[in-house]
């Protein structure tokens, strides 16, 4: 782990594969990894702007799936971290970013993060402005639309947006029909 924090972003990447690989679907993988700070390097990496964007982008991908990993073990209890404001910020902040890729692994991420049982839909919508980022981002995408060359993507990323939206809006208990 103490690569993943290399100033060579080569290294850092590969590392931090690594790290992915041996954590992914293994609980007692999973536990070491928080046991040494794994939560804390994670939101690091999200938060940081001076990070290397494919760092970044493997970084989000990989809280997806440990929060996919945590969805279909439900007799485990759910890691801290998942409910921690500060980390879920940090997740819903990369929808901002201008790589469509990283927008559509933090959307996957943001997705899976609100049907854990632990996250509450008030810190999505008063602390980390999930409702204002999801908006902001449906405007950019309506931009990039007019695109040619992009609008397949564009387009699969507006359907998980619009999925992201709606699971939001369950978990605030008001659901109401998106516009499409």
């Amino acid at each position: 782990m103490k690569l993943v924090n290399s100033s060579s972003a080569d290294e850092a990447t590969k590392a931090f594969y690594a790290v992915s690989a041996l954590i992914r679907n293994n609980v007692a993988g999973q536990q070491l990894f928080f046991a040494e700070a794994g939560d804390k390097m994670l939101q690091d990496i999200l938060s940081s702007l001076s990070v290397d964007a494919r760092l970044r982008r493997k970084a989000v991908f990989l809280v997806g799936d440990l929060a996919e990993c945590q969805l279909e073990n439900i007799d485990k209890a759910e890691m801290p971290f998942f409910s921690n404001q500060f980390f879920l910020k940090s997740v819903v902040d990369l929808t901002a970013s201008s790589d469509l890729d990283l927008q559509e692994k933090a959307l996957v991420a943001i997705k899976n993060l609100l049907q854990l049982k632990t996250t509450e839909a008030m810190v999505f919508k008063e602390f980390c402005r999930l409702d204002d980022a999801l908006e902001r981002m449906k405007k950019q995408l309506e931009d990039l639309m007019l695109d040619e060359d992009h609008r397949e993507s564009v387009t699969d990323v507006e359907s998980l947006r619009k999925e992201v939206e709606l699971s939001f809006q369950a978990k605030l208990g008001n659901v109401r029909t998106v516009p499409t």
